[in-house]
């Protein structure tokens, strides 16, 4: 199971072996009367799976109308996610963030074509890399929304998106997007897991982007990941980078929980190219309920360089909700 395990970073939609597990009750457990938090949250799953069914239900019918009701059963994938995040400052100030993201799946249209929302578009390398909150809420300006086409299966070495759509804004800003992925590792016969993703993306106010990632991943013993993850985004209007490297130590404590020991530096291209900040810290992850409830916490320490490399002390608490089959 350690081997199925990679980097939590703020961005990512994997946990355990890559996905979310639910919880194995034992026999004489479910015998037995539950308690008020067990009943409180039995009540919210009955609400939970009433909206995730009418919400997958929405795009299954989409898109049997669009493939003329050919396999309306089959499974779909869409999905959303309520991340709620609270961070803690040792100066006293607290800032909330407030997620909102949603997959839409069409299985059975012709050539794996996709819709797609997406409320936080506009994340920076800073707020991918560390877990603080950042005072973000749903804004429609910073939403986009759109059509991804993926041609390539999951047996092909080299995978392609194309995307295109709008940004929500007062006017709707169209943009187009090119992503490429590749994984290899020990089917490849290395015993290092890569991982290599490069966008190249643009808005019609915004002008060209793109963006890079590289992670590397290698076990340690039985319960331990050791991980190495670089990303860099480029601006082309302001000819700005901004970059990170980040060292990552994960440590599997059980199916539910995990633990990641981070340590990072942030850099940009301008004023002239520096490091602008280093962190260090960890996060915990722990699967609360089933496969839908996930709880996180993230004590940190970050030395930014305008702060002339003083220390800043924070603490962050992240809970995931998905709505899904």
């Amino acid at each position: 199971m350690a081997r199925d395990l990679v980097p939590i970073t703020d961005n990512d939609e994997l946990y355990f072996g890559g996905e979310r597990k639910k919880r194995n009750v034992p026999e004489q457990v479910k015998d037995e009367e539950p308690g008020f938090m067990v009943r409180s949250l039995q009540q919210m799953e009955i609400q939970r799976d009433w909206l995730s069914k009418g919400y997958v239900g929405m795009w299954r019918g989409l898109d049997s109308y669009f493939t003329d009701g050919a396999n309306f059963e089959s499974e779909n994938d869409s999905e959303m996610r309520l991340e709620t995040k609270q961070t803690w400052r040792a100066e006293g100030e607290i800032e909330s963030d407030v997620r909102l993201r949603v997959r839409v799946d069409l299985p059975n249209t012709e050539k794996k074509l996709k819709l797609f929302f997406s409320s936080d578009e506009e994340s920076s390398v800073e707020e991918r890399v560390r877990s603080v909150s950042t005072g973000e809420r749903i804004k429609r300006e910073d939403s986009v929304s759109g059509l991804e086409f993926s041609p390539d299966d999951k047996e092909r070495k080299w995978r392609r998106k194309f995307s295109g759509g709008v940004r929500l804004r007062s006017s709707l800003v169209p943009y187009v997007k090119f992503q490429i992925k590749r994984e290899w590792g020990e089917e490849d016969g290395e015993s290092w897991f890569h991982l290599l993703r490069q966008k190249v993306e643009y808005f019609d106010d915004d002008g060209w982007g793109s963006s890079s990632e590289f992670t590397s991943s290698h076990p340690v013993g039985d319960v331990f990941i050791f991980s190495v993850w670089l990303e860099a985004d480029f601006e082309d209007q302001l000819n700005f980078f901004e970059y990170a490297n980040v060292y990552t130590l994960t440590q599997v404590v059980s199916e539910r929980s995990a633990v990641h020991y981070r340590f990072g530096a942030l850099g940009a291209s301008q004023p002239v190219p520096r490091v602008n900040g280093v962190f260090y810290g960890l996060s915990w992850q722990y699967q609360l309920y089933e496969d839908w409830i996930f709880l996180g916490l993230s004590p940190e320490v970050f030395y930014p360089r305008e702060l002339n490399w003083s220390a800043e002390p924070s603490i962050t608490a992240k809970l995931e909700i998905f709505f899904a089959e």
